[in-house]
């Protein structure tokens, strides 16, 4: 006889927005033919990189904790894919709406959906010397509303190398981080002018991680690097960005990633991100997974990648910029038709998805924990406030 598959218990949860969210997982899943979690792991190989493990997507159904955003979306699109008569993109939309209701609900109550581990007994009061145990702190929540970042007390690096002497020319990369710059720096940016630099063929790797370093240090709300030029991987599979002198052959010669990994580890800035337009970027989004101390378990931690780990980006001849920031350009100086007052990190990766697509190009890649790509990085120039007639007294 074959082995009966145990279907997913589901968590226990008061009637709240966590719930409707947990009771729409499982009647998907249900919809779906109840497929198992290592079959649902494997379907997302395509979606994700690194893809999730089974006991991760067990978690998802199981845990009364909020899952992670970008996973649950993940999972509903294959889900969605496999049940009859649902559209995906639909699907994807609704449990998104669910999402960020149960994002909200655990803003406004830190403790409803943290209960993993059994509550404390309460201490009696009679003991002298003893007191209950206090709640844990909640860490910033980024994104919780339409707010910048502060200015005052973020920092943003924009490096990236165009003139190479072993390499391939990208003659666009400059004009893409200074125009990036400009988008989102200035009087009305999110970044001040003092506090966002732009870097353009680097002499060396310590010339950046100086100031990276810096950067990392004096941001207390939000940090913020990007680079754009060649990326390359060393012997050992690991990602590298390529400086004027990099040569493929000689992997000293280029500035490991793992360093830039490392500084942001170790800012104190409430809220990192991590941008990277290069060939093979995606390879980051493993480091991020597999490194002892994983950029994506920190809290308030996003990476977004140009291209997959094993996809080439690309400099379409003709245009002002690279394909990746000139749309991010274009998303920043433009805006989004019918989009909210702030765009949010999500929302703009989303996008530059769907854009990407459109033309056939790589697709971004996008890896973050908890609230973060919930994160409102620009204003939104197409933004129309709500038409509200005089009403006399």
């Amino acid at each position: 006889m074959g082995a009966v598959r145990r279907h997913l218990a589901r968590p226990v949860l008061s009637e709240g927005a966590r719930k409707d969210l947990s009771d729409a997982l499982h009647d998907l899943l249900r919809r779906a033919g109840r497929p198992s979690t290592r079959d649902i792991a494997a379907a997302l190989r395509g979606l994700l990189d690194p893809p999730p493990s089974h006991t991760r997507i067990h978690d998802l159904f199981t845990h009364q904790r909020l899952p992670d955003w970008q996973l649950t979306m993940c999972v509903v699109e294959v889900l969605a894919c496999r049940a009859r008569g649902l559209d995906a993109p639909s699907e994807c939309d609704r449990f998104d709406r669910l999402w960020s209701r149960a994002d909200e609900e655990l803003v406004l109550d830190p403790l409803a959906g943290d209960s993993d581990q059994p509550e404390p007994e309460p201490v009696p009061p009679s003991k002298p010397g003893l007191t209950a145990p206090e709640a844990r702190p909640l860490p910033p929540v980024a994104g919780s509303g339409p707010v910048l970042p502060d200015a005052g007390r973020s920092r943003a690096i924009f490096f990236g190398t165009g003139n190479y002497v072993h390499l391939e020319p990208l003659p666009t990369v400059a004009a893409g981080l200074r125009d990036l710059h400009a988008a989102l720096s200035g009087p009305a940016g999110t970044f001040t002018a003092g506090g966002s630099r732009v870097l353009i063929d680097p002499r060396n790797a310590t010339e950046v991680l100086d100031q990276v370093q810096e950067a990392s240090e004096e941001a207390e709300d939000t940090l913020l690097l990007y680079y754009s030029g060649h990326g390359l991987i060393d012997v050992e599979g690991e990602l590298s960005l390529a400086l004027p002198d990099s040569r493929t052959d000689a992997g000293y010669t280029s500035l490991q990633y793992d360093w830039i990994r490392r500084a942001v580890l170790d800012s104190r800035a409430q809220r990192k991100v991590v941008i990277l337009d290069c060939c093979f970027s995606g390879r980051a989004l493993g480091a991020m997974s597999d490194s002892p101390l994983p950029l994506a378990d920190i809290e308030g931690t996003v990476l977004l990648t140009a291209a997959a780990a094993n996809q080439v980006t690309l400099a379409p001849p003709g245009e002002p910029h690279t394909a990746f920031t000139g749309e991010l350009i274009n998303i920043l100086r433009n805006g989004i038709p019918g989009g909210p007052e702030v765009l949010d990190v999500d929302l703009i990766y989303r996008e530059l998805q769907q854009r990407s697509a459109a033309k056939s190009r790589p697709r971004p890649q996008m890896q973050a924990r908890g609230s973060i790509a919930r994160m409102p990085l620009a204003r939104n120039p197409l933004y129309q406030h709500p038409f509200q007639p005089y009403t006399p007294n």
